[in-house]
């Protein structure tokens, strides 16, 4: 069993925060008003003390926030604050008040101390603690830290990792569903010459419990260098000499892998490939196959991931998908096909519901999406107009990880008795 953090252990952590900091904006709040003149701004406290812009904003945040653990991730450091208190007690400040607000930066000094190593690993228990757009930026900071790190280890970045599924009822059998896959990266490039895979889409269809379905697929457009079912679509790729080449691969999976990318900001390129499958999976629900799913594997440094399901209206009567990160690094720690909790990782990102059509594709991350949209589904000849779009959008996705959209299958239809 993993360990977790037990209850009294996280209020413990959390009434200690909350008291510290609440002593903290107490002290810091009577300080501000005793400072000469009328203190609205950051502008004011600037002029009235000297110091920093930055710090006058974050002083100021801190004793507006709606609440001690918000305030205490915009805290500035220890050193900056100590900077602050020493400017209030030569702007005249009276002593009682810079030393009661120094005595409170020492009690929030010695519970950093207590709980963290550091203030950065201080901020990220907190941000677990609430909500909003205050937890949503320390997210971010970290996120876009990694992927800083990351394209610098593995030699390889894009700027937009795109994949997108198209479902309808099959034509063949209406009980199961065609999946059309268009997947690609924008503006894909490696830093330095390096022997690391490109690998652009892990082509596979599974049940619920991770065994893998046997399943034909085509190319949206027969070529002759197509990787067992997976072809290029030229037309939007931006450079003609890009090739595909099946590499092993567990069984039931097939990898292209991409080759021809060249080094630095004048050899990025982007590429699509396109695929159907035909009758793939279960439309209804059945034992082993309740929830329908739309994976991504991040496996490159990736500034943006666009998870797109476009799904005809009447496949499976109005959904409401929802979107789940899973930390691949563990994955031989799940049962296959499932997503154990120490496997997800916070905070769920949204699902927004686009509108209908190729149109409702557009993102400035790629503004050539609706065409090539439009031109999936020329090729497929389905009705574009027909199909709701549903959108997953990730700055900085983690790597390595799966993200996956999910929603429910409806029941069979009753059919009609003899």
């Amino acid at each position: 069993m993993v360990p977790t953090a037990s209850a009294p252990e996280v209020q413990t952590f959390e009434a200690e925060t909350a008291a510290a900091v609440q002593r903290l904006r107490a002290a810091l709040a009577d300080l501000i008003a005793g400072v000469r003149g009328r203190v609205v701004k950051p502008t004011d406290l600037r002029r009235a003390l000297g110091v920093d812009m930055n710090l006058c904003c974050k002083v100021l945040r801190v004793v507006s926030a709606s609440g001690p653990l918000s305030a205490s991730l915009h805290l500035p450091g220890i050193m900056a604050l100590r900077v602050f208190l020493k400017a209030a007690r030569k702007a005249g400040v009276r002593e009682p008040t810079v030393k009661a607000a120094a005595q409170a930066t020492d009690e929030f000094e010695q519970l950093v101390n207590k709980h963290a190593d550091d203030r950065t690993t201080f901020d990220s228990m907190v941000s677990a603690l609430v909500d909003g757009d205050d937890a949503a930026q320390i997210t971010f900071q970290h996120r876009r830290a990694t992927f800083r790190g990351q394209r610098h280890l593995f030699g390889l970045e894009v700027r937009v990792q795109m994949k997108c599924l198209i479902v309808q009822p099959s034509e063949h059998d209406p009980r199961l569903l065609d999946l059309a896959n268009v997947t690609g990266f924008v503006s894909l490039r490696r830093l330095r010459p390096t022997r690391a895979p490109i690998v652009l889409s892990p082509a596979y269809t599974m049940n619920d419990d991770g065994t893998l379905r046997d399943v034909k697929r085509e190319p949206l457009i027969p070529t002759p260098d197509q990787t067992a079912g997976v072809a290029l679509l030229r037309e939007f790729c931006s450079e003609p000499t890009l090739q595909l080449r099946t590499v092993p691969g567990a069984p039931g999976r097939v990898y292209g892998e991409l080759t021809g990318v060249g080094v630095g900001k004048t050899a990025a390129v982007t590429c699509v490939e396109g695929h159907l499958n035909r009758a793939a999976v279960p439309r209804f629900r059945e034992p082993g196959n309740e929830v329908g799913a739309h994976l991504a594997e991040v496996r490159i440094p990736c500034e943006t991931l666009l998870l797109d399901l476009v799904i005809r209206e009447d496949t499976c009567g109005p959904i409401n998908p929802t979107a789940l990160t899973s930390a691949d690094h563990l994955a031989e720690v799940r049962p296959p096909g499932t997503y154990a909790p120490w496997q997800r990782l916070e905070p769920l990102e949204p699902v927004a519901h686009l509108g209908k059509g190729a149109s409702v594709l557009y993102t400035p991350d790629y503004p050539r999406y609706p065409e090539l949209g439009r031109y999936a589904f020329e090729q497929l000849g389905w009705d574009a107009d027909r199909f709701d779009v549903y959108r997953c959008r990730i700055r900085y996705p983690i790597l390595p990880s799966t993200v996956a959209l999910f929603f429910d299958l409806p029941e069979a239809p009753v059919e009609p008795a003899d």
